[in-house]
């Protein structure tokens, strides 16, 4: 067996609680340490469900096995707890084949922590191979392990037993006490079940018939009664008291027993259960820890609730100190609610677990917490308070938000209630982070001028340093001015912040910061320092986050401004589409800029690869979503790049239309955003400018666009100022001849200008001797705009009334151009005309 587990590099064993996975693995284990193999057990608990925390366990579950080789300290300056974790295990098993046991695996897979055994494999280690046993089919790709032979599964069925082998089984078990009847109803209680048909083997050993009319459960009478007669009755009294008080607790080892018995004797107890095999597993690993069979477990929590002189409530309390001062505070919160003491769990939950929340994210971790809390609990706390205000703002509940918000400011006015007092101790500036968290709303809300209110407000005030306190008024002062065109402000803000952020460890936070810095780079048409800040990001976000995490999304909708100004097409459609949330997503949606930026710049990409009905439907759903979730700013941002599309694709009377609709929403918007609001009106002033040159006021549209481009040059916006400038003076000349090409930017400068206008889309970044090169260099001019106004998608009507030629000179070029380029049709011209 060894042999057969050393030559996979992924061994799943995947089955329900209590289908011996343990079992199976130990004795995988043992086999493996008998051949001389080296092998590490770690046992995943819940917190493992945070990437950073499972790495950082098998890291040092790995070391403590390796301890005499002294050479882990050069990774452990590694800032990336995954990095740190591929490099230790990739230099033990240059030693010595290793085998990583990783048992309970579906704890992790409940978060991001699935992701870290993804990576481990994707590192492909040479002479390592890992073993989980997990009660759910892991989320890990097999396809490619499965084709390679890499990868030894044995999943549910194999471990179940089917009615065969279960009436096999009692046959053995009981010398055929059963009849095959008996035992296909055992089976069915079962459903195959191996403990289950073992306990029940040996109460029908006791009582036969016992499961005449109900299944076998851990609270049934014959078992209790097995487990009094067989187990309990001869135990030592102080053995009995033992298994009923540590039975509050999923998994023991000697200090945390003793900790809840209050005697000293945990570890010779445990040593005890398990020499005498009285459903305890101790589970294999540097550390002893235990765990009871769950029947057996259930059978003695009932025990232990019938006793009236036992205080549960202080049993839990007893295990929530032991956690606490041993580091593991999301176990303390939990026997503290179990306990029933919502004070202090919410006390523990604002002192010990703040700052990791909002490092790691854990936001439905912390969301199930608040619910727990009685109302009078949470509203003691102004930190959570705030926390679940910043939540609610996160998931665009801002009613809810502002509601929390009045609560706190009720609670706070009385200076003699709880919250007043709590926030006198720690140091809480209440009145301040009242303007920060709506200054927060409106930044996300789509409120440029609440949010700006309420920033100026805060003008030159320091609020506290407790968490989310004086560095989130950095950060989002930063985005706000940025959206007012302070871009100088807005980069010395967000790396103030950055800096702090990251001394705190909170990811998100140097996420948001180094987002920000990206797009004020990309508004000043620094595309290269742009990329490198976002790649930064992108990095760290997939160490720490989920793949379709907003963490994730927003560099990676950056980067696909940047691959869009290159002509990298069909990289930035990739990055745009993984951005962009889908409908059912319970992911926070964070900053418009997630869902804005790549559904305009999806319609472009679509447009000017010639699929303009793909570019109508991303716009249409996005509209749509912005309707349903009233995300204003989205939906009237979406309609000025409607209106504006339908001016550039040529369609003059749809753009009218669009502008109606339009104006519309102006009143709403002037109320909303401050006239710096560039992200907002310098698009509408375009489109605004499009229509006074329909209705022949040429002059004064161009005069209007120059107030707009030298405010742009002023404020150090550069690729507005060039974008800008670039359609003044097509409006003026209309000759496209005058655009000369910018040394650093590339498809941004022509956003505003018409399809048959627009620099071709990155032909600069041709591939170079290709065959589709050759027969490109091979077009006449009015071949080339003929090809290019297919790329728009545009009919032959069109393309004849754009370039003022008959429709069947139209035809002509069309049959050149399928000639040249060897193709049969649009689609195929468009495809061998792309880079």
């Amino acid at each position: 067996m060894a042999g057969l587990l050393q030559q996979r590099r992924l061994c799943l064993v995947h089955a329900p609680a209590g289908s011996g996975k343990t079992t199976l693995l130990a004795q995988w284990y043992e086999s493996l340490r008998e051949a001389r193999s080296k092998t590490v057990w770690y046992s995943a608990s819940e917190a493992d469900r945070d990437p950073l925390s499972f790495a950082d366990g098998l890291s040092l579950a790995v070391e403590a096995s390796f301890t005499q080789l002294g050479a882990f300290a050069q990774f452990r300056d590694e800032p990336n707890s995954l990095a740190r974790l591929v490099a230790t295990m990739a230099r033990c098993a240059a030693i010595t084949p290793l085998a990583m046991f990783i048992d309970d695996y579906h704890l992790v897979e409940g978060g991001d922590g699935g992701e870290t055994i993804s990576s481990i494999l994707t590192a492909r280690i040479p002479n390592l191979t890992v073993i989980l046993a997990s009660r759910s089919r892991p989320s890990i790709p097999l396809g490619r392990l499965r084709v390679s032979g890499e990868v030894l599964e044995v999943p549910v069925g194999e471990l179940f037993f089917d009615e065969s082998e279960t009436e096999a089984f009692f046959q053995a078990a009981l010398g055929g006490a059963l009849t095959s009847e008996e035992s296909r109803q055992m089976h069915s209680y079962t459903d195959g079940w191996a403990a289950g048909l073992r306990l029940a083997s040996l109460v029908l050993g006791r009582v036969p018939g016992a499961f005449a009319n109900t299944p076998p459960t851990g609270s049934h009478r014959a078992f209790v009664e097995y487990f009094l007669e067989e187990v309990i009755l001869g135990l030592p009294e102080k053995v009995y008291h033992f298994l009923t008080k540590t039975s509050i607790l999923d998994a023991l080892n000697a200090g945390l027993c003793d900790a809840v018995t209050g005697r000293d004797d945990g570890n010779e107890t445990l040593s005890y259960l398990e020499e005498a095999q009285l459903f305890v597993v101790a589970l294999p690993g540097a550390h002893r820890w235990y765990k009871y069979h769950h029947l057996f477990q259930e059978f003695l929590l009932a025990r232990l609730q019938s006793e009236t002189d036992t205080d549960l409530s202080d049993l839990h309390s007893r295990a929530a100190r032991w956690f606490i001062e041993n580091g593991a505070p999301m176990d303390a919160v939990r026997h503290a609610f179990l306990a029933r003491r919502p004070d202090w769990a919410a006390e523990m939950i604002e002192s010990y677990c703040l700052f990791d929340y909002l490092s790691h994210g854990r936001f439905e971790v912390f969301s199930r917490w608040m619910q727990q809390l009685p109302r009078d609990a949470r509203e003691e706390r102004p930190l959570l308070l705030f926390l679940q205000v910043w939540r609610y703002i996160n998931m665009r509940r801002f009613l809810q938000a502002e509601q929390t918000l009045r609560t706190i400011e009720t609670l706070a006015a009385d200076k003699a209630s709880r919250m007043s007092v709590i926030a006198c101790e720690t140091g809480l500036d209440v009145e301040g982070r009242l303007h920060l968290m709506r200054a927060l709303i409106g930044a996300y809300g789509g409120d440029l001028k609440s949010g700006l209110a309420h920033i100026d407000a805060l003008d030159g005030r320091e609020l506290d340093q407790l968490a989310f306190g004086q560095v989130d008024l950095d950060s989002i002062h930063s985005y706000l001015a940025l959206q007012a065109g302070a871009l100088e402000l807005a980069e010395r803000l967000t790396w103030r912040a950055k800096g702090i952020y990251e001394e705190m460890a909170v990811h998100w936070g140097g996420l948001h910061s180094r987002s920000i810095a990206a797009m004020c780079y990309i508004a000043r048409g620094l595309m290269r320092e742009a990329e490198s800040v976002a790649e930064d990001a992108l990095r760290i976000a997939r160490s720490n986050f989920g793949e379709h995490s907003y963490m994730v999304a927003l560099p990676s909708v950056l980067l696909g401004v940047v691959a869009f100004d290159r002509g990298e097409f069909e990289k930035a459609e990739q990055l745009w589409l993984r951005a962009i949330p889908s409908e059912n997503t319970t992911d926070v949606s964070g900053l418009c800029e997630r869902i804005l930026i790549p559904t305009v710049g999806l319609a472009r990409v679509y447009d000017a690869t010639g699929r303009s009905n793909e570019a109508n439907n991303v716009l249409v759903r996005a509209s749509r979503r912005a309707y349903e979730t009233e995300d204003f700013r989205l939906e009237f941002q979406l309609a000025v790049e409607r209106t504006s599309r339908a001016f550039r694709l040529g369609y003059k009377a749809e753009g009218l239309r669009e502008w109606e609709r339009l104006s519309l929403h102006l009143p709403e918007a002037e109320r909303r955003y401050p006239p710096s609001a560039w992200q907002i009106w310098d698009a509408y002033r375009v489109v605004e400018a499009r229509v006074m040159i329909e209705s022949g006021q040429r002059a004064l549209a161009i005069e209007k666009l120059r107030a707009v481009e030298t405010l742009a040059a002023q404020q150090g916006r550069t690729l507005s100022a060039l974008q800008i400038g670039r359609l003044i003076i097509w409006l003026a000349g209309g000759n496209s001849a005058a655009l000369e090409p910018h040394p650093e930017l590339g498809n941004s400068l022509d956003v505003y200008l018409d399809v048959s206008q627009a620099s071709p889309p990155a032909r600069a970044n041709r591939r170079t001797g290709s065959t589709a090169d050759v027969a490109l260099n091979t077009l006449t001019q009015r071949e080339e705009e003929v090809l290019e106004l297919l790329r728009w998608g545009l009919s032959n009507n069109e393309i004849a009334n754009k370039l003022d030629i008959n429709i069947n000179t139209v035809k002509t070029h069309t049959k050149n151009i399928f000639s040249k380029l060897r193709v049969k049709n649009r689609t195929q011209a468009v495809l061998r005309s792309m880079p």
